[in-house]
């Protein structure tokens, strides 16, 4: 169940022709509960209770309030500046805090003016590496400017997204 919640939001999974999906599925949606955070605690909360329910009694003792704001503070600190980490709870950062490298990086799209500056500020270290023949400090920075460019595009797409319209639900009366 953690892996789903963790499950970063593809770049398959985010692309327009996905937009009209089958949200009775739970592949489809697994990506859409990582988004708000009180989902994740409510549903974190109800699958421990669930699963308390099915295993024998006092395997699951109560969560203490030391667990709990350990548990918190996982999710504060995954706040970066850029947006947020989603890697899964009780794990460390496998890539040395290079978030603009990092899968698990969610750009907020209040960001991109953020990422152009990081973009340009790396393309005029391109510029010096070129110069001085610096020939793996091109190829690292030309790697990150692929990152930083698939970030922009992701996030700049969020913005672009508009809310749908759902109707009122209407209950079908019977015929009688």
């Amino acid at each position: 169940m953690t892996r789903a919640w963790n499950r970063p939001i593809t770049h398959e999974r985010a692309t327009p022709h996905h937009q009209e999906r089958d949200l009775t599925s739970s592949q489809t949606t697994q990506g859409y509960v990582a988004v708000f955070a009180e989902d994740i605690v409510k549903h974190y909360q109800e699958f421990l209770n669930h699963r308390r329910a099915v295993r024998p009694e006092g395997e699951y003792p109560d969560v203490t309030p030391e667990e709990w704001a350990e548990f918190e503070e996982h999710f504060d600190k995954r706040k970066v500046e850029l947006g947020n980490c989603a890697r899964p709870y009780g794990t460390t950062c496998q890539h040395e805090h290079a978030c603009i490298r990092c899968p698990m990086l969610q750009v907020n799209p209040k960001m991109l003016p953020r990422l152009a500056e990081i973009e340009k500020d790396l393309l005029l270290r391109r510029k010096r590496a070129e110069e001085e023949q610096w020939l793996g400090e091109i190829e690292g920075i030309d790697l990150t400017l692929t990152f930083v460019r698939t970030k922009q595009a992701d996030a700049a797409r969020l913005t672009r997204r508009t809310p749908v319209a759902l109707g009122t639900p209407t209950v079908p009366s019977p015929n009688r």
